[in-house]
């Protein structure tokens, strides 16, 4: 497959249709549920479905010639006729990892979806730490297309056949500063009321009686912890260049990336509705073919990521250095609500909101 490089990201051409399973496709189509966007018509689900398998085609061509994993499809693996919602998009794995390996791997995905309530295809966190322990990472892919004016102003010539490197330098750049990868939260997908993390955590708490007498710190290692466990281990996100007729591949993030730093949003579409999302900037991620470099997925302790999860690792003071303490303040209206760090070593004490301690990807609530 040809292969563009331009500052981190691969460009790849869009599948031809004769590529894809189209038999695959009508089957996925035929029992897709819709989740925010209620209103799909069956031609858009069709849209839909093939983007995504041609994301996916791509994916695992890249990694047949380019590098020493493999991707392998969900519904490659699935024995559900396609009843069930796919609880990961795919997985990738090592080439030279044994088949009874990947069996038994296999084996227990498909009793987890067969066990799972209603059309919900779900796997336990003990089948994700086995897969994970094993070499196998479960593998989320959203695919986006580009709009055409707003992704290629930044562009001096569009028009496939016509651009330079310095175009595709302007589109890519443009991709690493507007775009984040984005994972939906483990206890709710969609909802009104919910605009940022605090919002997000608030609802949890009041929703779970578990939570109810826990303060700000224990339950903010337990909320992230449950995200981290029942999170997919990659996440990626490949943009189709409508004009070109190619695929942009910016790179992934680990899971991780999405709970250290916990930023929730609303997607900024109007398609999306009331969906809400943990997000992390697509600058911050790593090229999809250093994945096999990965030390966060092929070092010796793989749940390593965990400890580094917000809550667990109380960050120093900026003024004496001492360990600081994560509290709620729930004083006055309920949009002044929010964490805060204190640090009570100081005088006068000190009170620092998120976003000045974590400034890479927080917010202030």
């Amino acid at each position: 497959m040809d292969v563009k490089r331009f500052g981190g990201m691969l460009v790849c051409p869009v599948p031809d249709p004769s590529e894809l399973d189209g038999d695959e496709v009508e089957h996925i189509v035929r029992h897709t549920h819709n989740t925010w966007e209620h209103d799909r018509h069956l031609s858009e689900i069709r849209k839909n479905t093939a983007q995504g398998k041609s994301a996916e085609f791509v994916l695992q061509r890249l990694m047949e010639e380019y590098s020493r994993l493999r991707y392998r499809s969900y519904d490659a693996i699935r024995n559900d006729g396609f009843r069930k919602h796919a609880p990961f998009d795919g997985v990738i794995f090592d080439a030279r990892i044994s088949e009874a390996v990947l069996d038994e791997a296999f084996r227990r995905i498909r009793a987890d979806v067969d066990g799972s309530p209603g059309d919900s295809g779900t796997i336990s966190v003990r089948t994700r730490e086995f897969l994970r322990n094993s070499g196998i990472f479960t593998l989320e892919i959203k695919s986006s297309r580009l709009q055409d004016p707003r992704d290629y102003r930044t562009m001096k010539r569009k028009v496939k056949g016509e651009r330079s490197g310095e175009d595709y330098e302007a589109l890519c750049a443009h991709i690493r500063s507007a775009y984040d990868y984005f994972v939906y939260p483990y206890y709710c997908r969609d909802h009104r009321g919910i605009t940022n993390f605090y919002e997000y955590a608030s609802y949890v708490k009041r929703q779970h009686p578990e939570f109810e007498s826990c303060s700000a710190g224990p339950f903010l290692r337990r909320l992230m912890r449950t995200e981290w466990d029942n999170a997919c281990d990659v996440y990626t996100r490949v943009f189709f260049d409508v004009l070109s007729d190619e695929i942009l591949i910016p790179g992934y993030v680990t899971k991780d990336s999405f709970f250290q730093e916990p930023r929730i949003r609303k997607m900024p579409s109007p398609k999306s509705g009331n969906a809400i999302y943990y997000m992390y900037p697509i600058r911050f991620g790593t090229g999809i073919l250093e994945m096999e470099r990965d030390g966060r997925l092929t070092g010796p302790d793989r749940s390593a990521g965990s400890a580094s999860l917000f809550g667990f690792r109380m960050p120093p003071c900026p003024k004496c250095g001492r360990p600081l303490k994560l509290v709620e303040t729930v004083k006055g209206e309920p949009s002044r609500h929010k964490f805060l760090y204190v640090c009570e070593n100081c005088s006068p004490v000190g009170w620092y909101e998120m976003n000045r301690i974590h400034s890479k990807n927080m917010e202030a609530r």
